[in-house]
């Protein structure tokens, strides 16, 4: 048994999961519940294990995500003024799209309401290396720090997570 092969037994097996296979058939989880009712899916392996994000622990990270959502879910839920200077309320187009952007990202940034009405995504290694990304309804605009160097500009929504994962590059 091979690395790879212990690593996904041990995954597995944390998730009280059984693949099992015969030559005839796929390989299949069979997952069984308290009441003892077994569910039968198809597992597909992976040719290439490093294309997961799910490899490095510091690549993505499931809790994050969630809090990240759980804080949009609240700022659908302030109003006009929620700041106490003039803050603008939050379009739910706009929290739809910062979620679906969130969901796709290979590293969860934290996220912070602006008294704009935008969202602002931001990602920090250090003083020298960090990405600030401000999302509204129309346009996103990033401010990045590559060691050290400084660059601002409006950016497309396919290069926020290729930005983000750059920090780490």
């Amino acid at each position: 048994m091979d690395t790879n092969d212990i690593i996904k037994t041990t995954m597995i097996a944390g998730l009280g999961l059984v693949i099992s296979s015969s030559s005839t058939e796929p390989k299949r989880f069979h997952i069984t519940s308290d009441s003892d009712v077994e569910n039968s899916v198809p597992f597909v392996e992976s040719t290439n294990p490093s294309s997961t994000r799910f490899n490095n622990s510091e690549r993505f990270s499931l809790e994050q995500l969630k809090n990240n959502k759980r804080k949009l879910k609240s700022l659908k839920k302030l109003s006009q003024n929620w700041n106490g200077y003039d803050g603008e309320s939050f379009d739910s187009g706009l929290i739809s799209k910062v979620e679906t952007i969130l969901s796709d990202l290979d590293y969860q940034p934290q996220i912070f309401p602006t008294g704009r009405g935008t969202i602002q995504v931001e990602k920090y290694l250090d003083e020298n290396n960090l990405i600030e990304i401000e999302i509204s309804k129309d346009e996103i605009f990033a401010y990045q720090v590559k060691d050290g160097e400084e660059l601002e500009e409006e950016i497309s929504l396919d290069q926020v997570n290729q930005l983000i994962s750059a920090l780490y590059a």
